[in-house]
């Protein structure tokens, strides 16, 4: 689960009154909900209950933003969000999730649905729904990862309906990428598949998920070791993060990050499966260069390297 950013809200508000308030940016900002599912939950769930300016513009306050945070543990812990309000104003602390009632096993088996059926606008709908509803990293971690595991089967038909997925989902990252590109912050990240004839999903994921945390992140698909770093510098782009879906190297991303190490020191993260091969790197602990495998663990490195 995504941690809550408070050190941004005590930025915020560490000059106003206990009882200021911050518009909606700031607590997207905080938290890396994006603005529309604040609205969202509030519009839809009653999730949140934000006081209003003359001209009709959401303020938050610091409680409102504690809740974000309430929301996101039973999120992740599988709750429908239709489940959540309840919990929160019965104050529970204990409420027993079994894999069966999980809702990332009740989404997976709606997106299997449309993707058996070939049916497009029914699978895109539930694909904006859940964007719309959950973190991008929470949707990646529990929701894509899965489903893109659990068809890679060599049965008859798989290869057209995986083929089909992927068109669908590439096609609305890609528009939700250019949307939230719009609004992203200054921290550089330069974001690459070392796959080459690979159609990974995930770095596209990743880069529409650190977007929305307000990270500026180019995403440039595949590149070869030898100019990833030409790239970071034209960039200006302060942390590599490298993704794979396929066997690499190990020897020869072992040399270039000791010579990025040694002429820049730009940190690298690792993530995805790509993390996996860390140990064989046989790397120092300082050497700058972090394994994550989930999105979550790539966010919790990130926002560490940007703040140090």
């Amino acid at each position: 689960m995504m941690k809550l950013d408070s050190a941004v809200i005590e930025s915020a508000l560490s000059d106003q009154p206990e009882d200021a308030l911050v518009p909606i940016r700031e607590i997207s900002r905080a938290t890396g909900i994006n603005t529309v599912t604040l609205r969202a939950w509030e519009r839809r769930y009653g999730l949140l209950i934000p006081q209003r300016t003359a001209k009709g513009h959401r303020l938050y306050s610091l409680a409102d933003i504690n809740r974000v945070k309430d929301i996101q543990v039973w999120l992740g812990r599988g709750v429908a969000i239709g489940k959540i309000k309840t919990l929160l104003a019965d104050n529970t602390q204990e409420f027993a999730v079994n894999d069966t009632d999980s809702i990332w096993l009740d989404l997976i088996d709606q997106i299997n649905k449309h993707i058996n059926a070939f049916h497009r606008a029914r699978l895109v709908h539930v694909l904006a729904d859940t964007f719309a509803l959950y973190p991008a990293e929470m949707v990646t971690d529990c929701l894509l990862v899965p489903l893109m595991r659990s068809m890679q089967t060599k049965e008859f038909g798989m290869e057209a309906k995986r083929s089909f997925f992927t068109a669908v989902l590439q096609e609305y990252l890609q528009a939700a990428i250019f949307r939230q590109r719009q609004t992203a912050g200054k921290n550089g990240i330069l974001l690459v598949s070392l796959s080459f004839g690979v159609n990974d999903l995930l770095p596209l994921a990743l880069s529409y998920s650190l977007l929305v945390h307000q990270y500026q992140t180019e995403y440039l698909g595949a590149m070869n070791l030898s100019e990833i770093r030409l790239c970071a510098e034209a960039l200006q782009a302060k942390i590599i993060v490298l993704t794979s879906a396929s066997t690499i190297n190990t020897g020869e991303l072992q040399l270039h990050l000791k010579i990025w190490r040694e002429r820049n020191a730009m940190p690298v993260v690792l993530a995805g499966d790509l993390a996996m091969v860390y140990p064989a790197l046989g790397l120092q602990e300082d050497s700058g260069v972090f394994p994550c495998v989930t999105m979550e663990q790539v966010h919790t490195a990130i926002n560490l390297l940007v703040k140090g």
